[in-house]
Order: structure tokens, then sequence, then C-alpha cells
């Protein structure tokens, strides 16, 4: 017991540490675009969306470092004249980034690049198949679970900016791209993996050292 606690502690002061010298921040984000399945035809707009908390970790240079944990909505649609197909994958999403800033710490205004690998837990959706044949509409609805894998890993990679709104709070703009690298669907026969892209906006609050 007393073992464990000296490692916390220990651990505790190597993090007070780093905090004393770099910056943590911590806020919600939100974001709406388009989402689609690779290798489908007659592809059409599919609403996204996702929303959640973003924590980053940005050094005394242009280096840092981020994670968010959301809430998102992918998938893709195809509609030909007498049959539609929508997918809709929800997710909780674990995106882990790797981040670039432009321009000198402690600019109010601050571009920004980021990349690293994603993955999704799968936590519900549907698939709606609709039919048209003369007067006729008919739609089979099928649970996610029944025909989506339960984890989906890809790359996410984002270009925006950060812009201080006040003292250690800021405003985050960031137009993202996923790019699945796993199968979405259990059935063998078929390859298609999640692609998305769209808006996020957020704001953020320091809870490090005020730089």
């Amino acid at each position: 017991m007393k073992k464990s606690i000296r490692i916390t502690l220990a651990a505790l002061t190597i993090s007070g540490s780093i905090f004393a010298q770099d910056n943590l921040s911590l806020g919600g984000t939100a974001g709406f675009g388009h989402t689609w399945l690779s290798n489908s035809t007659n592809s059409r707009y599919q609403p996204a969306g996702n929303l959640g908390l973003s924590l980053t970790y940005s050094t005394e240079t242009n280096w840092g470092f981020g994670a968010d944990l959301k809430w998102s909505i992918e998938g893709g649609k195809t509609s030909t004249a007498n049959f539609t197909s929508t997918t809709r994958l929800d997710y909780v999403r674990v995106p882990v980034k790797v981040m670039y800033f432009f321009g000198e710490r402690g600019n109010a205004f601050r571009p920004k690049l980021t990349v690293g690998p994603s993955v999704g837990f799968l936590v519900g959706g549907k698939n709606e198949a609709t039919t048209i044949a003369g007067d006729t509409k008919t739609t089979v609805e099928t649970n996610a679970s029944d025909f989506a894998k339960s984890v989906d890993l890809g790359v996410a990679a984002s270009a925006g900016f950060n812009y201080r709104l006040v003292e250690r709070t800021w405003l985050n703009v960031d137009l993202n791209y996923y790019h699945g690298l796993t199968d979405v669907l259990e059935a063998a026969s078929v390859d298609q993996k999640n692609r998305n892209i769209g808006i996020n906006v957020g704001v953020s609050f320091g809870i490090g050292k005020v730089q």
C-alpha cells in the first residue's frame, strides 16, 4: 500500500513538473460534414456529425499532442432510381493526434496541422434499404450490430487554427478528414471502409501553467 502511494505521489510530482513547463487544455467540440463508404456506387450525401471532448497538450516548441473522446455518426448512402440504401454507424471514437502549431507560442492566432490514429467502437446505428416497385415502397431495417464490425480503425488528419478569445480560452476550428483502414462490414465478400470529412468547432480552456 505504501509503495503504491509513493508511486502515485511520484507520478503526480512528475506530471506537475511537466505541466509547469507546458500547457494543457480541455474543452468541448462538435462537428458536421459528409460521410461515405469506400467502393460504393451511386453515392449520395449522408450527414456526418460528432460531439465530445478534446484534450490538448502543447510543448514549449511548436509541437503538441492531443486526444478526443466523442460520439461520431458515420456510414454512407447510395441511391438509384428504385433503390436506396442508407447506413448509419454510431461510434464512440478516440482519435490520438500529433499536432504542429505555426507561429510563436503566445500568439493569439495559431494555424495548426494534426495527424494520428483513430479507433471507433460501434455502439449503434442501422441500415435502411428502400425498394420502389411501381406504386409499392418497401423498407427493410437492419441493426448495425448485425452487419458491421464492432471496432473501426483508421487515420485522421486536420488543418485548422486556434484563436485566443480571452486569457486561457481558445476557439478551435478544424477541417477534418478520416480515412478508415479496416473493413466496416462483417461480410467477407464486401470490402468497404469508413470515409468522412467535415468541420469541427470547439472551445478549450487552459488547465496548465499560463504562458
